[in-house]
C-alpha cells in the first residue's frame, strides 16, 4: 500500500519543497536589518498586475529605509506639474505624501510616506494626474499599487534626505526641552536680580 502511494508522497513533497525555494528570495528580502537601501519598483494597475501608465511618471530606483519595525521610502517624480496629487495610504484612510525636495526647473520633486507593512506585496497609492497640453486634456484620478522588488534591495546611505517624518521626533523633543529649559534658566535669573533689587 505504501509503495502504491509512494510516487504521490514524493511528487507532493518535491512540489512543497519547490515552492518554498522560489518564495525564499522573498521571504530573505523582507528581513532587512536597519539601514537605507535602493530598490527596483514599478507601479501596476489596481486591480491587475499589468503595468500601469503613470509607472513613467516616477523614476528609478527608489529608496527604502529601515528603522527597526518602521520603514520608509522615497522616490522621484518626473514630470511633477502633471501629479497633482499623491497620497499613501494611511490605516483606513489616504493621505498626502511629503514632499522633502522640489525641483521646478527639472520638474520634479523628491516625496516621501511611511509604509503600513514590509512592502512584501504590492500596496495601494492614489494619484491625479492633470496633463493640460493633450487635447483633449487628460484629467484622471486613479489607484495603482506599488511593486517593491526586494530582492534587488542594496545598501545605498547616500541620496536619502532626512524629513521632519523620519526618525527626528527625538532630535526635535530635545530642542524643545533645551528651548524650555532655557527659558526657567532665564526666568529663574530675572527672579533672583528682581529679589535683590527688592532687597537693596
Amino acid at each position: 500500500m505504501i509503495r502504491k502511494w509512494f510516487p504521490v508522497l514524493l511528487c507532493t513533497v518535491f512540489i512543497i519543497g519547490l515552492s518554498s525555494i522560489i518564495q525564499l528570495p522573498k521571504a530573505l528580502a523582507k528581513q532587512l536589518s536597519d539601514g537605507i537601501y535602493s530598490v527596483n519598483y514599478e507601479l501596476l494597475q489596481g486591480d491587475r498586475d499589468s503595468v500601469s501608465i503613470g509607472n513613467d511618471y516616477f523614476e528609478k530606483p527608489a529608496l527604502l529605509k529601515v528603522d527597526g519595525d518602521k520603514r520608509y521610502m522615497q522616490f522621484t517624480v518626473n514630470h511633477s506639474t502633471w501629479v497633482k496629487e499623491l497620497q499613501s495610504r494611511n490605516g483606513d484612510q489616504f493621505k498626502d505624501v511629503d514632499v522633502v525636495s522640489e525641483d521646478e526647473e527639472a520638474d520634479t520633486r523628491i516625496v516621501q510616506f511611511t509604509l503600513e507593512n514590509d512592502a512584501a506585496e504590492p500596496f495601494p497609492m492614489k494619484m491625479h494626474v492633470l496633463i493640460e497640453e493633450m487635447e483633449p486634456v487628460y484629467d484622471h484620478a486613479y489607484t495603482v499599487r506599488i511593486n517593491v522588488d526586494l530582492d534587488s534591495a542594496t545598501s545605498d546611505e547616500a541620496g536619502w534626505i532626512e524629513s521632519s517624518t523620519t526618525g527626528t521626533t527625538g532630535n526635535t523633543l530635545y530642542i524643545v526641552l533645551a528651548m524650555i529649559a532655557a527659558v526657567l534658566i532665564g526666568a529663574a535669573v530675572i527672579m533672583t536680580r528682581s529679589k535683590k533689587k527688592n532687597r537693596t
